[in-house]
């Protein structure tokens, strides 16, 4: 068992080094020396440490005269004997699991850093979390990052958490030599992670934030002594001009943006202290800084806030609440300004794994053949209202209100049981959808009238079940396009779904009336090509769901991988009695335990197999990892597919014909329980045919929609 070094230096922190080092000792991960270094503190934090040292001969304390922060960690680095250095600060804390999972991840994946997550709060809002954690909690998802993936996460988005020395696992034999610079007085740890990131080492980084992060006013980072340093922004500024040197512009400007953000708040509260000696300094400071190629690159609200505060506090305030409210119209203003040629209205908004990964896949399709392509953010009600925690069904409200005050009461009492797996369910979707689907600059439109502002020239409606009547409560006109654009020219239909072969008669006369604001139509099944034909003139063409645009590699991008392997995964969009009997014999006669996904805790039967947080990456990692797929969900079959894996197909009684199709195409009809009979789950599978059948349909599909794109 590999040894971990935690690495604590401490500097008058008595209120929190008990909790700090007892977070250390609780963890599940036993194997661990506790090296715990003080900085010449004043206070009684030594004589807690040592009496802890009694009750856990782990725990090491090294008593040292007052020299910093960077200093307190090297003598740690020079004594530590494990093949993991772990390094937490003297007022945070950790969950009981983190080690453990770190080091399984990084021997997993033979990673050189892991990266954990911070939650950050006062200490009321740390207690409170804190007194929730549990060692039966669920395990993390993970993220692997290589290549140059690792040195975007840490200049541009995860920069606040990547930079932070806090919550880092590192192998030992990878810092030999390397010492934090005891000449800095902020962003010594920041300078001292950027080589291992700026080499692109394996990274694994934990989604969950297992960190705890305690905001305290009186720690160094927040002492007016250390904004009042010399060299306060000399980490930024080497890594600026480092990667300025090679050309990385995007990165340096970030880190010109980071000092500038600084430079202000420092400036601002050292005003607040009436020191004008460090004041008139940062005003020398920000006359240097100006002079920088990369400050005339900042966005013009940054220069004018950066030069407003050295001239004049009253005026900085002004343009501060100048430019919230202008943000405010400018939010209001991109979904006329935008540059892409076309938008996409489908059912991203939904918290489902197949209505996300297939928004993705069809923006992503037609970004990579250069046509730039938005999901537009056209999220009513009736669509995000079934994922509330009280639930907004319109068809409910027409069945009385007795019933559906009954209905409330019910949703209420099983979702407040399940609030934690709903929120983190809640956290997951919201994340993927903002990561990878839509620009949040863009406001929300929460009526079908607000989509004529929009100055779109292609509109692309599906993929999905758009033209099914029983998810949107009727036929909706925005999923036609039948509404008018500024500067809309054509409107194309593409893998839309009625759910089915067709639609009840009552639905006709919509159905005539909206298809005719489609200009190119195309459906995901051929048994519901016949029905459009009635009601539309032009050719109405079957394609496949975009999902199948983008190859295997292009999905790995995305997964969160599991703790589990080798396992029977289950997704149900439909109860079905024959399914669970099916995968209970399939799991006593191969030995493997069962894991369910759900995304509705309110028609799901909780049981202790089943996952209620996932999202659509954590969900593309299940299916990655998964032995066995048993499923009556078009997208998880979709996806047995795509990644090859065995799989047994169940029929859904209002939506089979999508299932039944998808199988045809790839020519695995055998893989369809019916008739309470079914091929042999491992049967084998002539898996290359399966993806040149793929191939050429995709093949087909995408020259549909690029042609009627360009054409």
């Amino acid at each position: 068992m590999k040894t971990i070094s935690v690495i604590i230096p401490m500097y008058n922190a008595e209120a929190f080094i008990r909790q700090s080092i007892q977070s250390v000792t609780s963890q599940t991960y036993q194997n661990l020396e506790i090296l715990v270094v003080d900085d010449g503190s004043a206070d009684r934090g030594p004589e807690i440490c040592r009496e802890l040292c009694l009750s856990d001969d782990r725990i090491q304390f090294y008593g040292r005269e007052h020299m910093g922060v960077s200093a307190a960690r090297n003598y740690a680095l020079d004594i530590a004997r494990g093949e993991y250095v772990f390094f937490l600060d003297s007022d945070d804390m950790i969950h009981p699991l983190l080690l453990e999972e770190m080091v399984v991840q990084m021997e997993k994946y033979q990673a050189v850093v892991g990266v954990c997550a911070c939650e950050r709060a006062d200490t009321a809002g740390l207690e409170l979390i804190v007194s929730g954690i549990s060692a039966q909690d669920e395990r993390p998802g993970w993220k692997l990052l290589e290549g140059q993936a690792v040195e975007e996460w840490f200049h541009v988005r995860e920069c606040g958490v990547m930079g932070a020395i806090g919550g880092k696992m590192i192998r030992t034999d990878r810092i030999k030599g390397m010492r934090f610079d005891e000449s800095l007085s902020n962003g010594e740890d920041t300078w001292f992670l950027y080589p291992l990131f700026a080499g692109q080492v394996c990274t694994v980084f934990s989604i969950r934030k297992w960190y705890y992060y305690r905001i305290n006013p009186s720690s160094v980072m927040h002492s007016a002594a250390v904004l009042r340093g010399e060299r306060y922004f000399e980490a930024a500024r080497r890594i600026r001009d480092i990667e300025y040197a090679k050309g990385h512009f995007e990165y340096a400007l970030q880190w010109q943006s980071c000092i500038a953000e600084g430079l202000e708040k420092g400036y601002f509260r050292l005003k607040k202290l009436k020191d004008r000696e460090s004041c008139r300094k940062y005003q020398m400071m920000a006359k240097l800084e100006k002079r920088h190629p990369l400050t005339s690159r900042l966005p013009l609200e940054e220069r004018l806030l950066f030069s407003g505060l050295f001239l004049n506090v009253l005026l900085f305030r002004m343009e501060r609440k100048f430019f919230r409210s202008y943000k405010k119209l400018k939010r209001r203003m991109a979904m006329d300004r935008t540059g892409s040629k076309a938008g996409i209205l489908t059912f991203h908004c939904a918290d489902n794994f197949g209505a996300m990964l297939q928004a993705y896949g069809l923006k992503t399709y037609l970004c990579n053949n250069g046509i730039q392509t938005d999901v537009i953010r056209y999220e009513p009600p009736f669509m995000t209202g079934r994922h509330w925690m009280i639930r907004y069904d319109p068809g409910r409200w027409k069945k009385g209100i007795r019933k559906a005050a009954g209905y409330l009461r019910r949703d209420f009492r099983i979702q407040w049981k399940g609030r934690k797996t709903f929120w983190a369910r809640r956290k997951n979707m919201l994340s993927f959808r903002e990561t990878y689907l839509v620009d949040t600059g863009c406001p929300k439109l929460l009526f079908c009238h607000r989509l004529k502002m929009l100055s779109y020239e292609y509109y692309i409606v599906g993929s999905d079940q758009i033209w099914n009547p029983e998810l949107t409560y009727g036929l909706r006109k925005a999923y036609f396009g039948a509404f008018q654009g500024r500067k809309k020219k054509k409107v194309i239909s593409y893998a839309a779904s009625l759910g089915g072969a067709s639609l009840a008669a009552e639905y006709d006369e919509d159905f005539s009336r909206f298809i005719k604001y489609v200009d190119a139509v195309s459906v995901r099944e051929e048994e519901a090509v016949p029905y459009v034909k009635r009601f539309y003139a032009g050719d109405v063409t079957a394609v496949s769901d975009p999902v199948f645009l983008l190859r295997k590699e292009e999905w790995r991008k995305l997964e969160i991988l599991p703790q589990r392997q080798g396992y029977i995964l289950v997704y149900v969009t439909q109860r079905n009695q024959d399914l669970y009997d099916y995968v209970r014999r399939l799991s006593q006669e191969k030995g493997l335990s069962v894991v369910e996904l759900s995304v509705d805790r309110l028609t799901a039967q909780s049981r202790p197999s089943v996952d209620f947080t996932a999202g659509p990456s954590e969900f593309l990692g299940y299916m990655a990892q998964a032995e066995y797929v048993v499923s009556n969900s078009f997208h998880a079959i979709a996806f047995s597919i795509i990644y090859e894996k065995k799989f047994l197909a169940f029929t859904h009684s209002s939506r089979g014909a999508r299932i039944e199709n998808i199988l045809r195409i790839h020519g695995l009809e055998d893989r369809l329980w019916g008739n309470g009979m079914a091929a042999e789950i491992d049967s084998p599978v002539d898996w290359k045919a399966v993806k040149r059948k793929t191939g050429e349909y995709a093949g087909r599909s995408g020259e549909f929609l690029i042609n009627r794109l360009l054409d």
